[in-house]
């Protein structure tokens, strides 16, 4: 049985996923099945030696996208190996092609070792330098719409993915001071959760609501792109490439929503949170996923402990 034939079958079967799971499943495993044709590997050859070998080939021919890297890193590799496992247990599992596939196979693929790497954040310097460089910008929309997005990806810790899908009607801004401002976004799982808004936040996405979206409906996007169309991930590296290249980083910086989401989860334990508040205010699953996300931030960033407030409120009171 060709794993490309059954491969498909596997990825209508995702369809409950979110639109960013699928599209990483899609890629990743059509890239397997096609070496598996290219090398004459059919599904019930597939074993640890196939991976271990279609691994090999996957660092020797593919670059890494992150400038600095001379190849794939660990994390990519063994992302790939996931969604093998992932396709093989589906396989075991499925009345038509379990025949095919070995329980005892599938055990013996092992994810391997991932390096452990130092997650750089943001400093505030780099993160003023931002904000100075959406100020810059000559048309008056595009610099209150780049500010909000920053200050909503520092304050709240969203994936690009919920920023992305943020819609008007999941926006509440307080009007009273003893009202709460914040937002809800459509997690991984399709699980809904609200984040808090801080001041400074709430103020800047106020001030772009209330200038550019006030005709929009309650299930219109938050964000919109340059030709009035709904936000995507792509678009927001564009528009954070830009905002780098406009600042005064240097040209190597990484600047993109992972960074920002990094940055709010040191930030937000160096002031004080708590990891169980944190991992459901960054729609983790469970608190060791969390923890482990934690490890790999620098230690100088989550060693002081300061009053909890707003990640980009208390950036204003230390100054």
């Amino acid at each position: 049985m060709e794993v490309s034939t059954v491969a498909i079958d596997y990825l209508a079967s995702i369809r409950h996923l979110g639109k960013g799971s699928q599209t990483n499943y899609k890629q990743r495993l059509t890239v397997f099945a096609d070496w598996c044709s290219l090398q004459g590997i059919t599904l019930e050859q597939t074993n640890h030696t196939t991976v271990h070998h279609f691994i090999e080939w996957l660092i020797t021919s593919h670059k890494p996208h992150k400038s600095g890297q001379e190849q794939l890193s660990s994390a990519t590799t063994t992302g790939y190996v996931r969604v093998i496992l992932s396709f093989l247990h589906w396989c075991l599992a499925d009345e038509e092609y379990s025949q095919y596939v070995k329980l005892q196979t599938v055990k013996n693929i092992k994810l391997g070792r991932m390096d452990k790497l130092i997650v750089e954040v943001f400093t505030n310097e780099e993160i003023e330098a931002l904000f100075a460089a959406a100020n810059a910008n000559p048309m008056h929309q595009y610099k209150l719409r780049d500010t909000a997005i920053l200050a909503m990806l520092l304050d709240t810790g969203i994936r690009a993915s919920e920023l992305c899908s943020l819609t008007i009607g999941n926006v509440s801004l307080a009007r009273t001071v003893s009202e709460d401002s914040y937002i809800k976004v459509m997690g991984k799982g399709r699980k809904q959760r609200e984040i808090p808004l801080g001041d400074k936040a709430r103020r800047a996405l106020n001030r772009y609501l209330r200038e550019y979206r006030k005709d929009a409906k309650k299930s219109d996007p938050v964000f919109l792109s340059r030709l009035h169309t709904p936000l995507t991930g792509h678009a927001l590296a564009l528009i954070l490439d830009r905002l780098k290249d406009v600042s005064t980083l240097p040209e190597d910086s990484q600047v993109n929503p992972h960074k920002f989401r990094h940055s709010f989860a040191a930030r937000y334990m160096s002031n004080g949170g708590d990891v169980y508040d944190l991992a459901r205010l960054m729609g983790h699953s469970s608190v060791a996923i969390t923890e482990g996300y934690l490890k790999s931030l620098s230690a100088k960033v989550v060693r002081t402990r300061k009053n909890h407030l707003s990640v980009l409120d208390n950036m204003e009171k230390g100054k």
